[in-house]
C-alpha cells in the first residue's frame, strides 16, 4: 500500500529507529542508512532540509530504493523547517496558506519515500518572553489548515503527526486528545516525544491517555532539576524518565513500532550510535 512503509521483522512490538540528528550534518543519507542498520536500527526517521522542497519524485524513490537495500525504513519527515517559515498559526492568511502547501507536497514525499508518517510542529506561540499569536487563535488556525490537508492525507495513507514540543501549544496530554480527536480522522493523529514532556509532565501518564493516537514515538531521557529552573536533555538511562513506566504504558495501550532515539550529533563521540542503541536495547528489555 502506497504511503505504509514495510516494517521490518523485529523481535518484540517495538521496532528500534533513530533519527537522523544523529549523524554529521554533511553526510549522505545512504550513508546514514548504512551505519544506522550497522549499530542495530531498522529505521530511520528523515528531515526536511535532508530533502528539500525541491526534490523530484524520481530522486525520494531513488532515496527509498537505497533505504530498502540497506534494509532500513524511512520511518518518518520531519516538516518542522518549512512549516516554520510558513506556520499555520500565522495571522497572515497567504503564509497559513503557503503551510496547507508544504503539507500536500510533503504528504505526497512521503508517498515516494515509501514513509507512512509527516512529522508537523503548526506553530509556536512565540519567542522566548514574547508572545506572538495566541492560543486560542493558533488552536482555531491549526485546526482549520489541517483539516484542508487530511483528505490527501487519507488518500495517500500518510499519518499527519503533531508533536508535543517545546512551542507552548497542546502542553497536556488532555489537550493533545481533544486536539486530535476534534478530526475524527484515523490519519490525524499524534507524534510522542517521551522527554519533551518531562519538564511539565509525565510520559507515561501521557501514553496512557493518548493510547492508539500515537503513531510514532520519540525516545529521550531528561534530568528534573532540584529548584524551579529547567533541567536538561541528558543521555538514555541517565535522566528521571520512568523506562520500566513507560514501557509497561506502552505495552498496556497496545502501541506496535518504532522507537527513535532523538539525539544530537556529538562529534567528540565516535561511538555514540553504538552507545544509543545499547541503551535503547536495555529500555526495550524492561517491556
Amino acid at each position: 500500500m502506497a504511503g505504509v512503509p514495510a516494517v521490518p521483522a523485529a523481535s518484540s512490538q517495538f521496532t528500534k529507529s533513530i533519527c537522523s540528528v544523529i549523524f554529521p550534518p554533511s553526510m549522505p543519507l545512504n550513508e546514514c542508512f548504512r551505519q544506522a542498520k550497522n549499530a542495530g536500527f531498522d529505521g530511520v526517521e528523515v528531515r526536511m532540509g535532508e530533502v528539500t522542497l525541491s526534490s523530484t519524485q524520481d530522486e525520494l524513490k531513488r532515496l527509498a530504493d537505497t533505504a530498502e537495500k540497506a534494509h532500513v525504513a524511512i520511518v518518518s519527515l520531519w516538516v518542522s523547517d518549512p512549516l516554520s517559515a510558513n506556520p499555520l498559526n500565522s495571522p497572515d492568511p497567504a503564509l497559513r496558506a503557503k503551510g496547507v502547501e508544504v503539507l500536500h507536497k510533503t504528504i505526497d514525499f512521503a508517498t515516494w519515500l515509501r514513509c507512512g508518517a509527516l512529522l508537523i510542529v503548526p506553530g509556536r506561540l512565540g519567542d522566548g518572553a514574547k508572545l506572538k499569536v495566541g492560543y486560542q487563535d493558533t488552536w482555531d488556525r491549526v485546526t482549520s489548515e489541517l483539516r484542508k490537508a487530511i483528505p490527501h492525507a487519507e488518500q495517500a495513507k500518510v499519518y499527519l503527526t503533531p508533536e508535543n514540543v517545546w512551542n507552548k501549544f497542546l502542553v497536556s496530554p488532555l489537550e493533545m486528545r481533544a486536539f486530535v480527536d476534534q478530526f475524527q480522522s484515523p490519519w490525524l493523529q499524534t507524534h510522542f516525544d517521551i522527554g519533551n514532556v518531562m519538564q511539565f509532565g509525565y510520559p507515561q501518564d501521557w501514553i496512557l491517555t493518548l493510547g492508539p493516537r500515537i503513531k510514532r514515538l520519540h525516545v529521550k531521557d531528561y534530568k528534573l532539576s532540584q529548584r524551579g529552573e529547567q533541567g536538561r536533555f541528558v543521555d538514555l538511562l541517565e535522566g528521571d524518565v520512568d523506562w520500566k513506566e513507560v514501557m509497561a504504558a506502552l505495552v498496556k495501550v497496545g502501541y506496535r513500532g518504532f522507537m527513535s532515539p532523538e539525539i544530537g550529533y556529538r562529534q567528540d563521540d565516535p561511538e555514540q550510535l553504538m552507545k544509543v542503541s545499547r541503551s535503547l536495547d536495555k529500555i526495550l528489555a524492561l517491556a
